[in-house]
């Protein structure tokens, strides 16, 4: 009796641990309670069915809509389990209109919320066995202040090839929620013009006559389209409803399409249960040129307009100075093959394009397939990440070591100048091209920034065709060098002052490996610089390890092993280097002071309210490895005569720092149908939309724009 009740004890023990894995307890956070629950009990193998992420919200307590409005976060969730199993889309139910603190308007959800999402089970999985699956949910939850939350969920279901059980508990949650989500009716038809600032919206029944209605709302899906606070008068005309919708200020050029809700607190069917419809509609006459151009039409004149934007871009990329040290390196092998085979001069020309052509197709396929994932990325994305900076500092000063003669790389980039006739060679030119297209991507040239902005909205094959016209931009020259050998007789004759030459290219190497050092330490601070450092450190003993021994006849063994250690060295001095982490420094009062300019860190609620208040706004979009953005801050700031008009316009002088990734900064720049810095823009009352500034500035550009903006009377009369 005495075995017979330990072994109940344990069994009850047992069924309580097993029971406490099925069934994960809701996660309880400060202001929310949260969890993962399902439709089903039990699922069968490819069966698609319905989860969601059911959230109790605290008493006067909100969570945000897809799109928050003028501030806020929504719900993000990221799937931690196979990923085969697949996971939908959020469903998002029909949100509030919020009136928040500062005249902003948010939108969002009081009380519970429950976040649907249609999942689909793997075919192969076993009947009798239990899936569980796993998210990271991540949320911003508001009252008087706003306070970001997380929570890591679980959720356990049952497989079977029976008739699947269904979850009495929530089967009405899900039920409700479904009522509450948009839904689009055939004989509501939409149509939407725009004019001025204005989107007029028109609904057309087709199935029944409409009485006048009370509260009509539209929500937009996307951020930045529509003034989120503006009224939104309408009005019954017959069987229509006419809606008047003003534009974001922060959206530039016209909008082309309306994707969003409209609510109706009277409902859009004869019942009066449906409230909400989903509006996807092109917008007037801008539309159509967006469908040419997502038809390839590649003769319209709008399409070849942009692609000779995209050309001219890319030809001025090769005065970047970003660009400068590797080019040179070229240009010298250009002129050691000056006297040898015309034929494998071309080819070399021709190799090198490839390189830089195929870098293109390849950075613009990376971009537009993580965009499609849902990142906030832009031109250069891969210089906000410090491990990819360690490495082309790694690289550059390797590079210039190379070419001082501590050391020679057999088949790249620096040796293909003394191997024009070998396959070696070919690689050499191949891979040139390629670290030139790496470092030009801290540059956005002139015309190459409306280039990237428009493409990247663009169907992938349209946008793939301007980024490859980029790289055609920026090695015609070396195309149409190598092409006419001719123009080489103008290029000094090879000879010993070439190996001088050479290593004189080692210098630009290493300026380029200073200003990369300097660009980690930007997004690493101290800690991470000093890592960098150590790690190039080991990279100088790795290499000097292979040029000591390589100096002597050794036995194969010993070459073996020292080669084990310039490995060894070389790959922990990179890996210690590529482990720091990107920080954020601000003072606390977001001040930072840059050539005698105070500068106040970027967001969009502090933009509005200084829009709100009347005030003149000044927003340099800029990162520390742009090495363009560095340049036209120095040029202008060190001009006082510019300062002082900034001062006397009463303009608030705001930094959008887009060194280390920030999703708000990457939406803000593609508001104005960017994809990449530098961008400058200013904005007053005085002015009917937002200027934009050249990429390339000088203090008269800035001069005479603020000449365009007439000091508002207030200030006219302080000094009177």
């Amino acid at each position: 009796m005495k075995n017979l009740g330990r072994f109940s004890i344990f069994l009850l023990f047992f069924s309580f641990l097993v029971f406490s894995q099925i069934v994960a307890d809701p996660v309880r956070t400060d202001n929310a309670e949260v969890e993962l629950i399902s439709e089903q009990k039990t699922i069968q193998p490819g069966q698609t069915f319905w989860i969601g992420i059911r959230m109790d919200i605290r008493e006067n307590w909100y969570v945000y809509y897809r799109n928050p409005g003028d501030s806020g976060m929504p719900m993000m969730v990221e799937w931690m389990h196979e990923d085969d199993f697949s996971i939908g889309e959020i469903q998002w139910p029909t949100p509030l209109w919020l009136d928040v603190a500062g005249g902003m308007t948010s939108y969002g959800y009081y009380d519970n919320i429950l976040y649907m999402m249609e999942a689909t089970a793997p075919a192969g999985l076993e009947p009798g066995t239990e899936y569980t699956l796993l998210a990271e949910a991540d949320w911003l939850i508001c009252e008087d202040v706003c306070i970001p939350e997380y929570a890591d969920l679980e959720l356990t279901l049952t497989v079977t090839d029976e008739d699947v059980d269904y979850n009495d508990e929530w089967l009405p949650l899900f039920a409700e929620t479904r009522e509450n989500l948009p839904v689009k009716l055939d004989y509501w038809e939409a149509s939407a013009v725009y004019e001025g600032n204005t989107v007029t919206l028109t609904l057309t029944n087709t199935a029944f006559d409409i009485s006048d209605y009370d509260e009509i709302k539209y929500f937009a899906k996307k951020e930045g389209e529509i003034e989120n606070g503006a009224d939104q008068p309408f009005r019954v005309e017959g069987n229509s409803i006419i809606m008047e919708l003003e534009k974001s200020g922060y959206k530039t050029g016209d909008i082309e399409r309306l994707w969003g809700l409209v609510y109706n607190s009277a409902g859009w069917d004869e019942t009066g249960n449906i409230q909400s419809i989903v509006v996807d509609v092109s917008v007037g006459e801008e539309a159509k040129l967006i469908e040419e151009l997502s038809t390839l039409s590649v003769f319209s004149s709008q399409f070849l307009l942009i692609l000779g934007f995209a050309f001219l871009g890319g030809l001025i990329l090769n005065l970047m100075p970003c660009v400068f040290p590797i080019l040179s390196i070229k240009i010298m092998n250009f002129m050691q093959m000056a006297g040898h085979d015309s034929r494998k001069v071309k080819i070399h020309g021709w190799v090198f394009a490839l390189g830089v052509l195929l870098s293109f197709l390849f950075l613009a396929g990376l971009l537009l397939l993580l965009r499609a994932g849902g990142q906030e990325l832009g031109w250069g994305f891969q210089l906000q990440t410090p491990a990819f900076i360690a490495f082309m500092a790694f690289l550059m000063f390797g590079l210039g070591l190379s070419l001082m003669g501590l050391f020679e790389i057999g088949g790249s980039l620096i040796n293909v100048a003394g191997k024009a006739n070998t396959g070696d060679g070919l690689r050499g030119s191949f891979f040139s091209g390629i670290l030139a297209t790496v470092l030009a991507t801290p540059c956005t040239a002139p015309f190459m920034g409306t280039a990237l902005g428009v493409a990247i909205t663009l169907p992938a094959t349209t946008a793939l065709i301007i980024f490859a016209t980029l790289g055609i931009g920026m090695a015609a020259p070396y195309i149409l060098l190598s092409s006419f050998p001719g123009l080489m007789k103008f290029l000094p004759k090879p000879g010993p002052w070439m190996e001088t030459f050479k290593q004189a290219l080692a210098f630009p190497l290493f300026a380029t490996a200073i200003w990369l050092i300097w660009v980690f330490g930007q997004q690493t601070g101290v800690d991470g610089l000093t890592r960098l450092l150590i790690g190039l450190l080991l990279l100088s003993i790795g290499l000097w390890v292979l040029y000591r021994w390589k100096a002597f006849q050794i036995s194969t063994t010993a070459r073996v092993v020292s080669r084990a250690f310039v490995a060894i060295f070389i790959v922990a001095g990179y890996f210690f280097s590529a482990s720091s982490q990107a920080v954020t420094e601000q003072s606390a009062d977001g001040i930072s002071i840059s050539h005698g300019v105070e500068w106040q860190a970027f967001s969009n609620d502090l933009v509005e309210q200084h829009l709100a208040d009347g005030k003149n706004v000044f927003i340099d979009f800029t990162a520390d490895w742009c090495i363009t953005c560095k340049a036209n801050e120095r040029v202008v700031f060190s001009s006082n005569r510019v300062k002082d008009r900034f001062d006397e316009l009463g303009f608030e002088m705001v930094k959008a720092d887009w060194t280390n990734r920030n999703p708000e900064i990457t939406r803000a720049l593609e508001s104005f149908g960017r994809n990449g810095v530098p961008l400058y823009v200013i904005y007053s009352e005085n002015l009917d939309e937002p200027m934009i500034l050249p990429e390339l500035l000088t203090p008269g550009i800035v001069l005479n724009a603020l000449d365009q903006i007439e000091l508002p009377e207030d200030l006219t009369n302080a000094g009177v």
